[in-house]
């Protein structure tokens, strides 16, 4: 019933998003996926999950049982991907898969978006600590260096001029060099003498606070741990959530742990929802959130 009913919302979401942006092809392919997963839902034949008691995805299980994504690839003639994905990932959930080339070019031919695959496989709700209090919002994923320092002038609310002792990731900035920091991240004050990273994005400079024992003190709703300075460099030169999740996880596995309660319902944080990404549309309402912040 469960089901039945996620897949009733999801169909009248798919069927209501405006699709002109799509090729003729596109389009043709996609209506056909949406009357295939409506055949789906109505048979009612879903996965068994006799394998964890914990309530996780499963691509095809003991008995041959498709989820619903893999029912639609199959649809379209692609088993070979279909199998492939059983075999690596068969507990995967849709983010796991979002970087799979394979799967990205599927998606493409047949007018689906990764969230809107995300949002065909159920919500498993599993956000983790790491990535709802950092690799959310403190990881562009490659798009950003990360730099040890020093305040050398200004306090919180000035120019503060941060010298530059260590360089980590791929930037112009060099040992020994003066930058200014264009925000604090979390808000927290800095003035000469304190040690600081900065998240380089481009152009723009974000100081991260560290205390007296070179740790970052993360600003979350949820309860988590210091971070030491090397762990926080790591994270957030992570090349994906998943690597930058694991990096905090060899920390504490405080970091590794759901936001999640039982029920399934993700906790309710003071500035709204949060959720796994391209999972369920919990993780876009997080990802949404981040960016209207910023």
């Amino acid at each position: 019933m469960r089901l039945q009913a996620h897949f009733r919302e999801v169909l009248l979401e798919l069927r209501s998003r405006d699709v002109t942006h799509l090729g003729a092809s596109q389009r043709a392919a996609r209506e056909r996926l949406i009357e295939e997963l409506a055949r789906y839902a109505r048979a009612g034949r879903f996965p068994r999950n006799e394998v964890s008691r914990e309530r996780i995805p499963i691509f095809i299980d003991p008995h041959g049982t498709r989820c619903a994504m893999a029912r639609l690839i199959e649809s379209t003639g692609h088993a070979a991907l279909v199998a492939e994905v059983a075999a690596r990932r068969n507990f995967a959930r849709i983010r796991e898969l979002a970087s799979d080339a394979a799967l990205l070019a599927w998606l493409d031919a047949f007018g689906l978006t990764a969230a809107e695959a995300g949002r065909i496989q159920p919500s498993y709700c599993f956000v983790t600590r790491a990535e709802d209090c950092f690799c959310n919002e403190l990881n562009n994923f490659g798009d950003q260096a990360v730099l040890e320092g020093v305040v050398v002038q200004g306090t919180t609310g000035s120019a503060l001029e941060i010298r530059v002792d260590a360089v980590h990731g791929m930037t112009e900035s060099k040992v020994g060099d003066t930058i200014t920091a264009d925000s604090i991240y979390g808000g927290g004050t800095l003035s000469a003498g304190d040690s600081v990273l900065v998240r380089q994005t481009g152009d723009y400079h974000t100081g991260l606070v560290l205390d007296s024992n070179q740790e970052f003190q993360v600003s979350c709703s949820s309860e988590v741990p210091a971070l030491s300075k090397e762990a926080a460099i790591r994270g957030m030169l992570a090349p994906d959530i998943e690597k930058c999740a694991a990096e905090l996880e060899k920390e504490s596995s405080v970091w590794g742990e759901s936001i999640c309660d039982e029920g399934c319902g993700c906790v309710a944080h003071d500035s709204g929802p949060s959720g796994p990404l391209l999972v369920s549309t919990v993780l876009l309402l997080v990802l949404a959130r981040r960016r209207r912040r910023r």
